[in-house]
C-alpha cells in the first residue's frame, strides 16, 4: 500500500511538470507591465549607443547614423554631420518613456496600432534599431494615440505591444536627419559684402559701424538713386540661418562661371562663398578666414613675454579664431543645393539694387 502510494506520488509530479512545461512552451510573452519602463535594459545604458537605424515600411533604411570621433554622422548623406539635438531628443524620449496600458499582443491586430512587422510593404510604423558594442534592440513605433497624450510601440523581440507616455519624432526621410544649417551670420555683424561676376562686374556695400542703419553702394552711378535701403542691406542678411536643400562632397563640381561673395564682419572674420547654377541646380560652397589671426598671435606672444594676463581684446581674437574654425571644420570639402530665391538674393548685381532709369 505503502510502495504504491510512493509510486502515485511520482507519477503525478511527473505530470506536472509535463504540464508546466508544455504550458511554458505555448504561452505568449509576459504582457509589459504599466508604469514599467519601457527599454528598462537600455535606459540606463543610452549613452552608450554607437549606431541608430530608422527603417520604414519594406524594410527601407531611410538613415543609418553612427557616432564617429567627432560628431553623429548620416552614411547614407555621405557622412554629413547629423542633426544631434533631434537624435539626442529621440534617445532621451525611448530612454525616459513609460508603459501607460499594455495593448494587444496578436498580430492580427498589430496594424491598427501601426506596429506590424516592418517587413510589410504597408507598414503603418518605423523601426528605431540602436546599436550598442556588441548587441542591438528594435523598437517599433507606430501610431500617436488619439483623444489622450502617448503612442503605440512594440519591442522587435516580443509579441505584446504598448501605449507608452511619450510621443517620437522619426523622419522618414534622410536629409530630416542632418543637421541642415549651414551658417547663420547676422546682418547686424557685418560690415562689407562684396560679390563679383564672372565678367567681373563688382558689387560693393560697407558702412562704418553696427551703429549705421544702412549699407552704402561704393560706386552708386551718378544721376542714380537707389531701389530702396532694404534692396541694399538684404544682401547682409543672406548668411543669416541658411540651410541646405541637398549636401555632396566637392567633386565634380565646376566653379569655373561660379559668382564669389565676399562678407567681412566687424570682429575681422571673413566669409568665402562661391555659387554656381548647374541644370536646375543651385548650389555653393563657403569657407571662413581671419586675416588678423597673426596680429592676435603676435599679440598673444607679447603678452605671455610680459607675464601679462591675454586682454578682453586678445580673448575676442581667440574666439574669432575658434569660431572660424568651427565653420570650416563643418562645411570644408562640401557643397550645398540652395533654392533658386536664396540664389538669386546673393548673386545681385549693380542694376538690381538701382531705380529703372525711368523712375530716377
Amino acid at each position: 500500500m505503502k510502495r504504491n502510494f510512493i509510486y502515485l506520488g511520482i507519477v503525478t509530479i511527473a505530470a506536472l511538470l509535463m504540464l508546466f512545461v508544455f504550458s511554458t512552451g505555448e504561452q505568449t510573452p509576459t504582457r509589459t507591465e504599466a508604469d514599467a519602463l519601457l527599454l528598462a535594459g537600455v535606459a540606463g545604458r543610452i549613452n552608450q549607443v554607437e549606431r541608430v537605424e530608422i527603417i520604414s515600411a519594406g524594410s527601407t533604411t531611410v538613415a543609418s547614423l553612427h557616432r564617429n570621433d567627432e560628431a553623429w554622422v548620416v552614411d547614407e548623406m555621405a557622412g554629413y554631420r547629423a542633426d544631434w539635438p533631434k537624435l539626442q531628443s529621440l534617445l532621451a524620449a525611448l530612454a525616459t518613456a513609460r508603459v501607460v496600458e499594455a495593448k494587444t499582443d496578436k498580430p492580427e491586430f498589430y496594424a491598427r496600432l501601426g506596429v506590424e512587422d516592418i517587413s510589410a510593404a504597408d507598414a503603418g510604423g518605423v523601426l528605431v534599431k540602436l546599436g550598442f558594442k556588441d548587441e542591438s534592440a528594435g523598437i517599433l513605433i507606430g501610431h500617436k494615440a488619439q483623444g489622450r497624450q502617448g503612442q503605440y510601440v512594440r519591442l522587435q523581440t516580443q509579441q505584446a505591444s504598448a501605449l507608452v507616455d511619450k510621443e517620437f519624432d522619426v523622419p522618414t526621410s534622410a536629409l530630416d536627419w542632418l543637421d541642415t544649417r549651414i551658417i547663420d551670420i547676422n546682418a547686424s555683424e557685418v560690415a562689407e559684402v562684396e560679390v563679383l561676376h564672372p565678367d567681373k562686374e563688382r558689387v560693393l556695400l560697407t558702412r562704418i559701424s553696427a551703429d549705421q542703419t544702412d549699407f552704402d553702394l561704393v560706386g552708386l552711378p551718378e544721376n542714380r538713386e537707389l531701389r530702396s535701403s532694404w534692396a541694399v542691406n538684404s544682401l547682409a542678411s543672406v548668411l543669416s540661418m541658411l540651410d541646405f536643400q541637398s549636401v555632396r562632397t566637392d567633386e565634380a563640381v565646376d566653379w569655373a562661371s561660379a559668382v564669389n561673395m565676399r562678407l567681412l564682419v566687424f570682429s575681422g572674420m571673413e566669409i568665402m562663398v562661391d555659387i554656381t547654377q548647374t541644370g536646375d541646380e543651385y548650389l555653393l560652397r563657403l569657407s571662413a578666414s581671419y586675416p588678423g589671426a597673426n596680429i592676435a598671435k603676435s599679440g598673444v606672444e607679447t603678452s605671455t613675454e610680459a607675464g601679462e594676463q591675454p586682454s578682453i581684446e586678445l580673448q575676442a581674437a581667440n574666439d574669432v579664431a575658434a569660431r572660424v574654425e568651427d565653420i570650416n571644420r563643418k562645411t570644408g570639402g562640401w557643397v550645398y543645393g540652395i533654392t533658386k530665391q536664396k540664389y538669386d538674393a546673393m548673386a545681385k548685381r549693380t542694376e538690381d539694387l538701382l531705380k529703372p532709369l525711368a523712375e530716377s
